[in-house]
C-alpha cells in the first residue's frame, strides 16, 4: 500500500525540470506540490493503515 503511493522518481525528476527553459517553470512547482501532496499522503497511512488492520496476537 505505501509503495504505491509514492513515486521514487521524484528527486530525479526535479534537477530535469529546473533545467527547462523559463517558459516551462511552472514544472518544478508541480514537481514539488505533487511530492508535498505525497508526503502528506504517507503521514495519512501511518496514521490511517494500524487503525484498519486487526491486531494480532
Amino acid at each position: 500500500m505505501f509503495t504505491g503511493a509514492t513515486r521514487p522518481a521524484t528527486p530525479l525528476s526535479c534537477p530535469a525540470a529546473l533545467a527547462l527553459p523559463d517558459a516551462f517553470s511552472v514544472a518544478s512547482i508541480v514537481i514539488v506540490t505533487q511530492t508535498l501532496v505525497e508526503i502528506i499522503g504517507m503521514v495519512v497511512y501511518v496514521r490511517l493503515v494500524p487503525r484498519l488492520l486487526p491486531a494480532h496476537d
